[in-house]
């Protein structure tokens, strides 16, 4: 059991973010994980035969399943929506001491696998070809992907802010994941084969990291005493691998209209005017209208990050495309 003890100052400071490296790298475990492929059978079929230019050797010797991680692949997010170059940049710049340290404490379970070896023995030269796989594996892999894993990890948050407008910080915390609970001023996490320790967080406060990529697991970084991050899986994951069926929503369109009943069968997850008009060969201008209407009917709801507007379909019109499955399911 791990528990963070969080007082008045550290409640202020806990924040979300969410790390492209941090996917990368899951999503490497992913590949190496057979108990987890399941939920994301769709994209593993997607992505195995683009990965034939990548290193997987060196990435997947560098994040094996079971155990932790090196800390220096996984710099905590300084910011809510940073870009992967900003992440890399980080990671090459690691000190030689830190990599090699990073890469002992990978080696107490098992010997260190021999395409490690150069990056141990020389980190100023090797770790930039590190940062240059991961960039190439990204392109592969998660590229092609990342604007619906930007969407769940939105949704995500979204819905936490709605349990915090509810029932405070305590509420969001509680309903993290089940392995997390809280109380009082005690955070705890239920990690029985990772570490059992007790930690005064002392104001540092709490980085919280949806992962569309960790499912099932939920892992948390303490050895970063500036401010230790809690990675969890995103509500949702399921529909990262789900395409949306067009013909879903057919039935739809006597009553709302095609390009409406469309755009609702597309926002399952959050999506912005732009998004919608490139996948669905519509104007932005037609997008926007629809989505107007579809809002003063209470089908959709809106709400501005940053500079971006952000649409997804409400509980009504999820219930009203539910309602048409089960009516083509029965005939």
């Amino acid at each position: 059991m791990i528990e963070l003890t969080l007082d008045r100052s550290d409640l202020a400071h806990v924040r979300f973010a969410h790390s492209p490296v941090n996917e990368l790298v899951a999503s490497l475990r992913v590949l190496q994980d057979p108990r987890r492929q399941p939920m994301y059978g769709r994209w593993l079929a997607a992505v195995r035969p683009r990965l034939g230019r990548a290193r997987l050797e060196l990435l997947t010797a560098l994040t094996p399943t079971g155990g932790s991680l090196p800390a220096f692949l996984l710099p905590a997010p300084t910011r809510p929506w940073p870009e992967l170059a900003q992440e890399l940049e980080v990671v090459a710049a690691t000190p030689p001491a830190v990599v090699r340290h990073e890469l002992d404490r990978l080696r107490e379970r098992r010997p260190l696998p021999t395409v490690l070896r150069p990056v141990y023995d020389d980190p100023d030269a090797h770790l930039p070809v590190v940062v240059d796989e991961l960039r190439r594996y990204w392109q592969a892999a998660i590229q092609p992907a990342w604007q619906r894993v930007r969407a769940v990890c939105a949704a995500d948050l979204a819905y936490r802010m709605e349990h915090f407008a509810g029932g405070g910080l305590a509420r969001v915390l509680d309903r993290l994941h089940p392995a997390v609970s809280f109380a009082g001023d005690l955070l705890q996490i239920d990690k029985p084969h990772h570490c059992s320790h007790r930690f005064d967080l002392t104001g540092s406060g709490i980085v919280l990291v949806p992962c569309a990529f960790a499912w099932p697991t939920l892992t948390v970084d303490c050895r970063a005493a500036e401010q230790p991050v809690l990675v969890y899986p995103p509500r949702g994951v399921g529909e990262l691998c789900e395409a949306p069926s067009a013909r879903e929503a057919d039935p739809l369109a006597a009553l709302v209209g095609g390009s409406r009943a469309r755009l609702l069968a597309r926002l399952d997850l959050p999506r912005t005017t732009t998004q919608l008009a490139e996948q669905l060969g519509l104007s932005p201008a037609a997008v926007s209208q629809h989505l107007k209407i579809l809002k003063d009917t209470a089908l959709v709801s809106a709400w501005r990050r940053g500079r971006m507007v952000l649409y997804q379909r409400t509980a009504a019109a999820t219930a009203l495309l539910s309602a048409v499955r089960a009516q083509r399911a029965t005939g």
